[in-house]
């Protein structure tokens, strides 16, 4: 009896050792930073999301962010490729329109690898604390010296 006992305990404890080996799928990036960015100097909106690695990235992967675009049911894909030593990188959406105060806006950040296949997903939401019709109808500015542009200040 005493060596089943001594036996069972062994086995589960190997199979529990072999559990914490078993590394699963590795994360290579994780979301560090982002949100809805809202310029108010060129009246524009869009989607910024940072990603960070978190482990050392195949070579000839490429980083991805999908982007909902609001009022329709289709998404933006923003792609960087990899690059030896970054550790950072900023994925931004193209201006956006019909962004509702309260409203949720999902970005997924995914690690492809050189064939496109999937590697790596993070996923979150952004959400919006104003409203589109915050921003001015035309730039606030109207050349790179940033010549006010005093017909749009509200």
């Amino acid at each position: 009896m005493k060596k089943i006992v001594i036996s069972s305990l062994l086995i589960s404890s190997m199979a529990l050792l072999t559990g914490c080996f078993d590394s699963g799928p590795k994360s290579y990036l994780k979301i560090a930073g982002g949100g809805l960015q809202f310029n108010y100097r060129v009246s524009e909106m869009s989607m910024v999301v940072i990603a960070q690695q978190v482990s050392p990235l195949p070579a000839g992967s490429i980083v991805e962010a999908q982007f909902d675009i609001p009022g329709t049911q289709t998404r933006e894909s923003v792609t960087l490729p990899s690059m030896e030593g970054k550790l950072t990188y900023r994925l931004q959406s193209q201006k956006l329109f019909n962004i509702k105060k309260g409203g949720e806006y999902k970005v997924s950040l995914l690690l492809r690898d050189k064939s496109g296949a999937e590697i790596d997903r993070e996923e979150t939401a952004f959400h919006s604390d104003v409203d589109q019709s915050t921003l001015p109808d035309k730039p606030l500015v109207d050349d790179l010296a940033f010549t006010p542009n005093f017909q749009n200040i509200k």
